[in-house]
């Protein structure tokens, strides 16, 4: 026979749940320890500190760099392999943001993921990691060729950051692969 919920039931599950919630999101607030995993946000995307990656910054954190997704993860890791090889001087993650003036709606600013130095005497640029261009970021995109048309900006796509990973990914520590 078939038992049928009752409302105590379902206060029950409620109350568990919510307990479980508040348990998580203070360990959120509170930090978590570096070693804990890396959980999936509201969209599914793999974002978290990362301890073994470092970028270039005077400020480091204890934690590790906070990455947005395990993308930016591993194609902060080969900027770091680049690093080791001589093949890059310096990186950093999102340090600049640009404005877009005169925008009344929509996007007004961008902020790209990584700034890359190949010499220190010659001047950055900026790569953007994108598995998916949707609308917004390709408004972001040509904003910034039309208001700071003397910025370098250079696409990470699937097709790029696949050639990476085919390449690369059995030789880069720690290189994180979707489960």
């Amino acid at each position: 026979m078939k038992r049928r919920w009752q409302l105590k039931d379902l206060k029950k599950v409620a109350k568990k749940n919510a307990k479980a919630k508040r348990a998580f999101t203070k360990n959120l607030r509170t930090g978590s320890d570096a070693s804990s995993p890396i959980l999936p946000n509201a969209k599914g995307v793999m974002s978290g500190y990362r301890p073994d990656i470092v970028d270039c910054k005077p400020i480091k954190n204890p934690k590790g760099l906070f990455l947005r997704s395990q993308w930016e993860a591993n194609y902060a890791r080969y900027l770091m392999y680049l690093m080791s090889k001589g093949l890059i001087q310096r990186w950093e993650y999102e340090p600049d943001t640009f404005w877009f003036e005169n925008i009344m709606r929509g996007t007004r600013s961008y902020l790209p993921d990584f700034k890359i130095w190949e010499t220190l005497d010659t001047e950055p640029y900026y790569v953007e990691v994108k598995g998916y261009m949707d609308p917004k970021s390709a408004t972001k995109l040509k904003r910034m060729a039309k208001y700071h048309p003397a910025i370098r900006i250079e696409l990470v796509d699937r097709k790029a950051y696949m050639e990476i990973k085919n390449k690369l990914s059995s030789i880069i520590p720690n290189w994180e692969n979707p489960t």
